[in-house]
């Protein structure tokens, strides 16, 4: 039927065909899930981040209120 042929040729560089025997498989020692974890140093300049912009959106919100006083 396929004529004894196990590979397909295929054309690289004008280097003429190569045959492909198998796709390449994963190396198991790449974890299946996905899994993050931070350091605590990461953990506090986020937390500085956040903090910071919401006490900046505090401060646009208290001069709004003031401006409209007036």
């Amino acid at each position: 039927m396929t004529g004894g042929l196990d590979h397909v040729p295929v054309p690289t560089n004008g280097k003429g065909p190569r045959h492909v025997d198998e796709a390449p498989t994963p190396t198991p020692s790449q974890p299946d899930e996905l899994t993050v974890t931070f350091t605590p140093a990461q953990i506090a300049v986020g937390f500085g981040i956040v903090a910071s912009l919401i006490l900046l959106a505090a401060r646009e919100l208290r001069r709004r209120g003031r401006r409209g006083r007036r």
